[in-house]
């Protein structure tokens, strides 16, 4: 589709070159996308200011109830939507539709916020006066989507933007946009006003870049790598723009020896491929206590060795392709950097090369340095390198020496124990006994390079709202 979703329609870019949109999981091309250019993006953030200054003056809940019949559109086209998005991205059918049903379900409860309008009365100092603090919307917006979770992440981005009242234009990855204009489709059959949401395709570098820069959009909200975050955050420093920053991560898994070990590795195995592993917030880095240490190290083994990697449409795929080939030499590039420094691989260890697509092998690597880049830098694939530690101060220490700081793991049947990684953890999320399932409740932010400013619950809510106080005088 060399289209771009401009004022409620598809329209022809006006740039003239394309990019080619191929299946991971066979290399082969399933469409192209319009390189977009900055009358593109121009013609976007025009109809998108122009469109939110009438949104914003609907009531709150209204904004709600009209946000919510994407819901049900999409409830009735889901099987539609996993299918395109496991074409593009290559994630196994049911985990796809369950990013699909997640998004649902995000749809309905931030929809719900809208009836929960907060400010504050005050008491002022100075005789007959009150101080009255209020919320409005934060104007036009701008989301920059990855290619690894396309369509939650854009239900994060735009819903909270369209209840609060603000507008937004998107930027699909270039690597999967084909279910972002399935979601257009859909919005066109809803009550959500032309021009609210603008959908413009094109590289980070690209339109990404322009959106940074341009002085009418009011918060860019970024899912993606750290160098994106810091290459938006230097763009939009000129027009003091505000910016909400989800970037990278490299999570660490702390197993004592007080841990429920089956647990440990079940979890662990399932968060570490889901997605094959392209997911910001699966653990990264294991540490793991000497007094369990061999026990560990055999049964996750065994767990990774009896893993299927392949075709995401098969049903006996326990996980799918990694989502291009440089990302997939990336991987094999860290795994075997380990093993010339010493690292042992106990499986796994090598791109699959009887296959046109881009499959690694689930893996894991022990005898692993602490500053070995497959431990420092995020790998984001079926991977996982293995450290032993002795007591739980070097395992927190360990933890926290990392530029990272977005999420992280611990195995204990201890209460002391848990309740000492939990406060002594500096990092946004802390999974005890359990693998990482953000709650939309919650609030999923990131210290240190892992980003600026959060989503979900309702404190990602308010990133999209700015503060007015008002002072009445009534003497």
């Amino acid at each position: 589709m060399v289209k771009q979703f401009i004022n409620g329609e598809f329209v022809d870019s006006h740039a003239t070159d394309t990019i080619q949109v191929l299946n991971p999981a066979t290399n082969e091309v399933i469409g192209e996308v319009a390189e977009g250019d900055e009358q593109d993006l121009q013609a976007a953030v025009v109809g998108a200011k122009e469109a939110q200054k009438s949104w914003a003056k609907v009531n709150r809940v209204k904004r709600g109830e009209i946000v919510l019949e994407l819901a049900t559109l999409m409830e009735q086209n889901k099987e539609e939507i996993a299918k395109i998005y496991q074409e593009e991205q290559g994630k196994v059918y049911a985990d796809a539709l369950g990013e699909v049903e997640g998004s649902i379900g995000y749809i309905k409860y931030m929809t719900g916020l809208a009836q929960s309008a907060k400010g504050e009365v005050l008491q002022n100092q100075v005789d007959d006066e009150l101080v009255m603090i209020v919320k409005k919307p934060v104007g036009v917006t701008a989301g920059i989507i990855p290619w690894n979770a396309p369509i939650f992440i854009l239900m994060r981005k735009m819903i909270p933007a369209l209840v609060t009242g603000c507008s937004i234009v998107v930027k699909p990855s270039e690597e999967t946009p084909f279910g972002t204009f399935k979601i257009a489709e859909l919005i066109q059959q809803t009550d959500i006003p032309n021009g609210l949401v603008q959908i413009v395709t094109g590289t980070g570098a690209g339109v990404g870049s322009m959106m940074s820069k341009n002085e009418d959009i009011d918060l860019i909200s970024l899912t993606g790598s750290t160098g994106a975050g810091k290459a938006v955050m230097s763009e939009s420093a000129a027009n003091v723009k505000k910016v909400n920053l989800e970037l990278g991560g490299k999570a660490p898994a702390i197993i004592t020896d007080k841990a429920d070990l089956d647990k440990a590795v079940k979890y662990i195995v399932q968060a570490r491929i889901k997605n094959s592993g392209q997911v910001c917030t699966c653990p990264e880095r294991l540490y793991v206590q000497a007094g369990v240490y061999d026990a560990f190290v055999e049964k996750v083994t065994t767990a990774m060795s009896n893993l299927v990697t392949g075709d995401p449409t098969d049903d006996k795929t326990d996980f799918g392709p990694i989502i291009n080939k440089k990302q997939l030499e990336s991987i094999d590039e860290k795994v075997q950097q380990a093993v010339g420094n010493g690292a042992k691989v106990l499986t796994g260890g090598h791109i699959v090369s009887d296959t046109p697509g881009n499959y690694y092998e689930p893996t894991v690597v022990v005898n692993v340095n602490d500053d070995s880049t497959i431990m420092t830098d995020e790998v984001f694939g079926p991977v996982l390198p293995i450290a032993k530690f002795e007591t739980i101060d070097e395992a927190i220490d360990k933890a926290n020496n990392s530029v990272y700081g977005l999420s992280s793991y611990a195995f204990t049947e201890d209460l002391k124990e848990a309740m000492t990684f939990s406060e002594l953890l500096n990092i946004g999320e802390a999974y005890i006994n359990c693998e990482a399932e953000e709650a939309t409740t919650g609030y999923h932010a990131g210290w240190r390079q892992s980003g600026l400013g959060g989503a979900d619950g309702t404190h990602g809510f308010e990133e999209y709202l700015n503060t007015t106080v008002t002072y009445f005088r009534y003497e």
